[in-house]
């Protein structure tokens, strides 16, 4: 197993400037957020942990790699620079791309409209598939937009101050 030593400070700190939780960079890196704790607790990740974590935090990976060079562990020699597309987890790509799902959902809904709206004139059953998947679209949204967890707004009418 090629395993790297990563900085867990740095890691944290980077997942921390962005105002995610553990689980939330778990998911945007495709991984179990049992695995981001593991390696924010003892920094060691193999190099595809370490290529999902770096893709999700848009940063290279050498600057999550441990400035410690006495660990054959910390260089990410064994990792191609810059990384590939390919090589990103397809959750950390598709989170970059929302735009992409909706124009898919487009262009699918108006083939099964055609498809159901052709031979008779009559809407039967493209209605249900396109509203499942537009169901599913919209709940992937406003997960995706919700705030993280412990920052709500503010009552209206209330400061920050208890004043």
């Amino acid at each position: 197993m090629n395993d790297m030593k990563l900085d867990t400070r740095k890691l944290r700190q980077l997942r921390e400037a962005r105002a995610w939780s553990q689980e939330r960079l778990a998911e945007a890196a495709g991984l179990s957020s049992r695995t981001v704790q593991r390696v924010e607790a003892d920094g060691r990740a193999a190099a595809e942990t370490t290529l999902a974590l770096a893709a999700a935090l848009d940063v290279p990976v050498d600057i999550l790699a441990a400035a410690d060079a006495a660990t054959p562990a910390a260089t990410s020699a064994d990792i191609p620079q810059p990384v590939a597309p390919a090589d990103i987890p397809r959750a950390a790509a598709l989170q970059r791309r929302p735009s992409r799902h909706l124009l898919i959902y487009l262009l699918v809904s108006a083939a099964l409209l055609y498809r159901d709206l052709h031979p008779d004139g009559q809407l039967d059953w493209a209605a249900w598939p396109i509203a499942g998947w537009g169901l599913a679209l919209l709940l992937r949204a406003r997960r995706r937009h919700a705030r993280p967890p412990g920052r709500r707004p503010l009552a209206s009418g209330l400061n920050p101050d208890g004043g």
